[in-house]
């Protein structure tokens, strides 16, 4: 046994002893060939940067570029020999500083990286009772819910999944967020050394397909459900359940030898038939018809708990109380159950081990004494925002506010099917930035108010790029009793912009914005912005006169909305120009039109009117119609241009909009030139609403 050198304080977790293996080991156990002498190794890693003394370097072709560039770096820090492919063979033997550097060479290296760890770390998980959770939506609660289960039964737990990665409950550094074969190995071979005897991990379908977990023996493979989701990388359905069936297969080299399946949807039932080909020993869950496991009814629901009572595939029944709310939790937890007994875990100790789970980013509640529900939870796909926000309405009499946005560089379809999900579910819709990654912000958010529009609801649906922003509007909306959901990035700490990752938490934000809220601090939200296009005419400037005043009733902001004790400050204000003629009238009648909407305005008690184009007759009648409904000396103003109105606003310390406030615009020059002086001179949050 031997102890890893140099650098072995820093970078990635090690195990403190590895036994060294040869390479000519490895060659004849998983088909290699070898250029070089034989030498040992004692871990593996896929970055040069990572090795340290005896390690062996796996240098893969990327998409970029190819791994066996770094080949030189590796060695320099340690690496005693390369795995690759020929062409990188070809490029490492170009320098002739490697030219003593062992090489084994396989033609898809990838397809034995996974093996190899597992055998340079002493193949760590057959050691252990490893189960793995697969599905689309359910695989960090379902781990977490089997995680306390395991440890009620005296097991030794290790955790693997989006969130963390935690040993006998205690989270582990590890920079790991979609492990690869030598980084799993590794951990695995880190839990052995510290007394692990039972792994929980989540498997996603990139990992199956890419063989990220090829070396793993699974005892146990759970599968929660399917829905659209990474379609961008699988392409169809049928290829991205072909991924997920990879861990029971009889075929797959990760296939696990006790299958528990969830099927209550039809990929589920359809994952039996899989099962049933492999003559592998499975269990159905199901909390809606017949199966192994089943929920023979409901007991009681109440608020974030519910019990139901469970049937066993002995035939006896007991009763389960799931400390989360929603169905989907249910079947969470009776997959969680039904593992842990293919484990060797009692039914009852598993039950009693669900009590007191807490999952990170998962409904996780956020309380600062307010009035109303405020919740953060990892839902990214369509069916998962169906499935929390069904949730949270079955639990609450009032509205619901939901902030959510779609990844960029990730399937695109599913972007409408969010929108139309969140719309369907939701009396409030503010359409945010997620990670946008290398895409334009405004193209995903376009994409997402597209299908939310489309879905023909109710719902108010608004576009906020700023998240923080976004989260304001929603935490400025809700009165007491309501719900404020902000969807899409859990338990994650950061936002990545252009490559750049921006430290940002949902739960930390929306926490202050409760904050300020409660204390009446300067954080009211941001300035809300319609705009009305003027070449739809006055009947569009009607409606959106209308909407205006609707949403300032929904949210309290206004002299005519205001409850009593609520900021005096947040104040309505319409900014228009003249609109064009779209029935063919005469000028004439153009005029009292305009002056129909100036009366309008001012009938419908928004506070401040003013009218840009002094020198345009109907802008005129615009204005003189406020005047004559009631509006007169600094409630209505006539100015003479776009300019002229910036010029009248510039003044931060005069009659301003502010930060709360909502303002109804003439789209085209006056629109863009406010737009411009608010967010580029004042330096106000804008949330501009489309509609």
């Amino acid at each position: 046994m031997v102890k890893p050198q140099a650098g072995a304080d820093s970078g990635p977790i090690r195990p403190a002893n590895i036994r060294p293996v040869a390479v000519s080991v490895l060659q004849h156990q998983s088909g290699l060939g070898l250029d070089g002498d034989d030498v040992e190794v004692s871990g593996v890693t896929l970055r040069a940067q990572d090795a340290v003394d005896g390690y062996l370097f796996a240098a893969l072709a990327g998409e970029k570029t190819h791994g066996a560039k770094y080949a030189a770096q590796a060695r320099d820090a340690g690496a005693a020999a390369v795995l690759t492919d020929p062409a990188g063979l070809a490029t490492i033997r170009a320098d002739r500083t490697l030219a003593a550097m062992p090489v084994l060479v396989h033609d898809d290296p990838r397809s034995v990286l996974g093996a190899v760890s597992a055998r340079v770390y002493g193949d760590p998980s057959a050691q252990m009772t490893l189960i793995g959770v697969t599905g689309t939506s359910g695989k960090t609660t379902t781990s977490y819910l089997a995680e306390a289960a395991l440890r009620e039964a005296g097991r030794v737990v290790g955790l693997v999944g989006t969130v963390e990665v935690r040993v006998d409950g205690a989270a582990v550094p590890t920079s790991l967020t979609t492990p690869e074969a030598p980084d799993l190995q590794r951990l695995f071979a880190v839990m052995l050394e510290r007394g692990v005897d039972t792994v929980v991990m989540e498997v996603s379908s990139h990992a199956l397909s890419l063989g990220r977990v090829d070396g793993c023996h699974f005892a146990v493979g759970g599968f929660t459900n399917l829905s659209q989701d990474h379609l961008d990388y699988h392409r169809t359905m049928d290829e991205y359940f072909a991924a997920k069936a990879r861990l029971f297969q009889a075929d797959s080299p990760t296939q696990a030898g006790q299958a528990v399946i969830c099927i209550d949807d039809d990929w589920g039932r359809q994952l039996t038939q899989v099962v049933a080909d492999a003559a592998e020993s499975a269990w159905t869950v199901s909390t809606i018809g017949e199966a192994d496991w089943s929920v023979r009814k409901t007991i009681t629901s109440d608020p974030g708990s519910q019990t139901v009572l469970v049937g066993t595939p002995q035939g006896s029944e007991i009763e389960m109380t799931v400390p989360l709310p929603g169905a989907y939790n249910v079947a969470n937890a009776l997959l969680a159950v039904a593992m842990c007994s293919a484990a060797g875990v009692d039914t009852e100790t598993a039950v009693a081990g669900l009590a007191s789970v807490a999952v990170p980013g998962r409904l996780e509640k956020v309380e600062r004494g307010q009035d109303f529900l405020a919740v953060v939870d990892y839902a990214h796909k369509p069916a998962a925002v169906e499935a929390v926000l069904a949730t949270l309405r079955a639990q609450t009499a009032g509205r619901i506010a939901v902030v959510l946005g779609a990844g960029g560089d990730r399937d695109t379809e599913k972007r409408p099917l969010m929108g139309a999900a969140a719309a369907r579910g939701a009396d409030l819709v503010v359409i945010t930035d997620d990670n946008p990654r290398s895409e334009v912000p405004s193209d995903i958010r376009a994409a997402v108010t597209a299908g939310a529009r489309a879905a023909g609801s109710s719902a108010d649906v608004r576009e906020v790029g700023g998240r923080r922003e976004a989260i304001a509007a929603a935490v400025a909306w809700a009165r007491p009793g309501d719900v404020v959901l902000v969807a899409g990035k859990g338990h994650e700490t950061g936002q990545e912009i252009d490559g750049v990752k921006h430290p940002f938490d949902d739960r930390v934000v929306l926490g202050e914005l409760i904050d300020a809220r409660r204390s009446g601090g300067d954080e009211r939200g941001p300035l809300r912005v319609l705009v009305a296009d003027p070449a739809a005419g006055v009947d569009e400037a009607r409606r959106m006169v209308r909407e205006l005043v609707a949403l300032a009733a929904d949210s309290g902001v206004g002299s005519a909305h205001r409850a009593p004790g609520a900021d005096p400050a947040r104040r309505t204000w319409v900014i228009l120009g003249e609109f064009a003629d779209t029935e063919g009238r005469d000028e004439n009648s153009r005029c009292v039109d305009h002056d129909v909407l100036g009366r309008l305005i001012v009938r419908l008690a928004v506070d401040k009117v003013i009218a840009v184009g002094e020198a345009v007759r109907t802008v005129r009648a615009l204005h003189q119609g406020a005047v004559m409904e009631g509006s007169w000396g600094d409630e209505a103003e006539l100015v003479a241009s776009p300019e002229q109105a910036v010029a009248r606003l510039r003044n931060p310390g005069g009659d301003v909009p502010a930060a709360g406030d909502i303002v109804l615009v003439s789209g085209g020059d006056i629109g863009d030139a406010l737009l411009t002086h608010w967010r580029d001179e004042a330096g106000i949050a804008v949330e501009v609403i489309t509609r």
